[in-house]
């Protein structure tokens, strides 16, 4: 089983998130690439929050066809293009991961724009799983 957690000898994290993730030999990888706010129909959200909130609906249809779930997330990286974007993105993140358990190793990086100007948001995962 993966250890997600925040060593006490250096400073807490700055945010709701930890630090790192050790991930046990011999364990199965999958790398998915940036997930878009868009539905299942393809349809994309109508704000940063809804897309948010698509973007994981995806990767958890990725992780699903993987045999693998949100606890097998090690690494997450998330690209805003709009610090204005913040709120929205935390109300989906509280919605999503309620839980202490669930806080995850996250990257929030803000970028000048993605490959489409109605896109806000864009979102990588790493996960690792015992076979």
């Amino acid at each position: 089983m993966n250890k997600i957690w925040s060593p006490e000898n250096i400073a807490p994290p700055a945010a709701r998130y930890h630090h790192c993730a050790y991930v046990p030999a011999n364990s199965d990888w999958l790398h998915i690439a940036g997930q878009l706010g868009f539905d299942l129909e393809g349809k994309l959200g109508s704000g940063v929050e809804e897309q948010v909130l698509f973007a994981w609906q995806n990767i958890d249809g990725l992780l699903l066809a993987n045999q693998m779930e949100r606890e097998d997330i090690v690494s997450v990286r998330v690209y805003l293009v709009d610090r204005d974007a913040l709120p929205g993105y935390r109300a989906a993140m509280q919605r999503l991961f309620n839980k202490p358990s669930q806080v995850l190793p996250v990257t929030l990086l803000f970028v000048a724009g993605l490959f489409s100007p109605e896109w806000k948001v864009e979102i990588e995962v790493q996960a690792a799983k015992k076979p």
